[in-house]
């Protein structure tokens, strides 16, 4: 599984420790829980974390540690690290018409180093801490609380994640996003994405580039699944008639939307709502 927005649908969550660590000048340690899945978050300090290579570290940075990952640590003399660390398993419990299999995680789509600004910092020491305490006060609350922040948090994540851009890559990473959430929000209208990349300023092949790199879709492709993501949901839980699921969906012409939700979906509007009914009724029998 990579692409987490995806996987957020589905994540099933288990904590296995949480602590806030406040190290002192000159201190080492080595990850020693290498079998799961880390966060390293760090609200004060500096320091190196080496992996194969050295990483400089400090304050308003987070760290994503895949399984499997070894790594060491130190903190700067002058400024010792302070860092909520949480450790955790997860797996994707995907549900279509009846619960699937349990298939674990093997790595999260996150970099290993993420850098925010100071709004954002401020946002996730704000979310760690909540989830440190929630876990401290786990005895009373159980483990759901923590777990469900967790699950929160990860989604705010997705939506704040740092790339692995440069500088003159980061101007058209912000027009990328802004796009992506005018199509993601306003699937329904007429959008044209040669308008919105020159409103964005960035050029139409530099957008494709970007959508490609960070969705595996372009862009018009991007939109076409927005809008049959919401055109499934249509079909199955409102009674609306497929020329009104067309319009509500972005298409003006209905012989065009169902030529399209065939092409990506092997079967027709009607017999789509038609299959999904009936393993419905098939489940509850």
């Amino acid at each position: 599984m990579e692409d987490i927005s995806h996987a957020t649908k589905h994540l099933v969550l288990h904590i296995h420790f949480i602590i806030d660590k406040l190290t002192y000048p000159g201190w080492k340690d080595i990850r020693n829980l290498v079998n799961v899945h880390s966060f390293y978050w760090i609200h004060e300090g500096e320091g190196t974390f080496l992996t194969n290579t050295e990483h400089k570290v400090q304050s308003g940075m987070l760290a994503y540690l895949r399984p499997g990952l070894e790594m060491s640590m130190r903190s700067e003399p002058h400024a010792p690290l302070r860092m909520t660390m949480v450790l955790f398993d997860c797996a994707e419990l995907a549900y279509d018409a009846v619960w699937k299999d349990v298939s674990p995680v093997s790595k999260l789509n996150f970099p290993f180093l993420s850098q925010y600004g100071q709004e954002q910092a401020e946002e996730l020491d704000v979310l760690f801490k909540g989830i440190y305490e929630s876990w401290i006060a786990r005895m009373a609350a159980g483990p759901s609380v923590p777990e469900s922040q967790l699950q929160l948090l990860l989604n705010r994540l997705h939506h704040l994640e740092i790339p692995d851009w440069n500088v003159e890559e980061s101007g058209a990473f912000a027009s990328f996003e802004k796009i992506k959430q005018t199509l993601e929000s306003r699937y329904i209208e007429n959008l044209r994405i040669e308008r919105l990349a020159q409103e964005y300023t960035i050029s139409p092949s530099y957008l494709r580039k970007m959508f490609l790199k960070y969705t595996g879709m372009g862009p018009k492709e991007y939109l076409n699944h927005i809008r049959n993501q919401q055109a499934c949901g249509y079909l199955v839980f409102t009674d609306y008639p497929i020329n009104q699921i067309a319009k509500l969906c972005g298409y003006y012409e209905e012989y065009h939307f169902s030529k399209m939700f065939k092409q990506q979906n092997g079967l027709s509007p009607s017999s789509y709502r038609e299959k999904k009914r009936a393993e419905s009724i098939s489940v509850t029998d």
